[in-house]
């Protein structure tokens, strides 16, 4: 019997795949609410996707058992200090979606690893998948007439997605068969 999970895992994370394509063609529509008096809901948007990425991290990290708790609430806590740093680091409000869209990413590609392989290989294997994935979009953007490639974006793209992911591998106990 096929394990409807895997497969469901693998649609999220390729259907978010596509969305981000769909949202490099079609960004600079996007542009005018990143700009003016709709700026205050873009960037509300994006503190709530930020805060609701914090307020699972703590959840997770409650659920923890006592005895490895303080070495994965550090390593969870550096984690989110890493993306608010990314945060901070964009000169662009429109930039800062890159957090959210990859760091999504990130999660959805963690899940669908999981079905493969565990432990490092699948922190690796997500990991770069979301890499390749940042940087398959910036190329694109090279050829795009309206858009931009941009190193910056490139590592912004994979470090989101990391972070994401380690904060993923820190907060499933080890040995659980639990994919969330």
């Amino acid at each position: 019997m096929t394990n409807p999970g895997r497969a469901w895992d693998l649609a999220w994370c390729l259907a978010w795949v596509g969305l981000i394509f769909l949202l490099m063609y079609y960004g600079r529509a996007l542009d005018p609410w990143f700009r003016g008096a709709r700026a205050a809901w873009a960037l509300l948007g994006l503190a709530l996707a930020g805060a609701g990425f914090a307020v699972w991290v703590a959840c997770r990290i409650r659920r923890l058992p006592p005895g490895g708790r303080a070495g994965r609430t550090l390593g969870a806590l550096g984690c989110l200090a890493g993306l608010g740093l990314l945060a901070w680091w964009q000169p662009l409000l429109i930039e800062r979606t890159h957090l959210v869209l990859y760091g999504a990413l990130g999660v959805l590609a963690w899940r669908a690893a999981g079905h493969w392989s565990g432990g490092a290989a699948r922190l690796l294997g997500a990991g770069v998948f979301c890499a390749l994935v940042g940087l398959a979009d910036e190329v694109a953007q090279y050829f795009h007439p309206q858009r931009v490639c941009d190193l910056r974006d490139v590592l912004t793209n994979a470090l989101s997605a990391w972070l994401a992911i380690a904060a993923m591998g820190l907060l499933v106990p080890a040995g659980s068969r639990e994919r969330t």
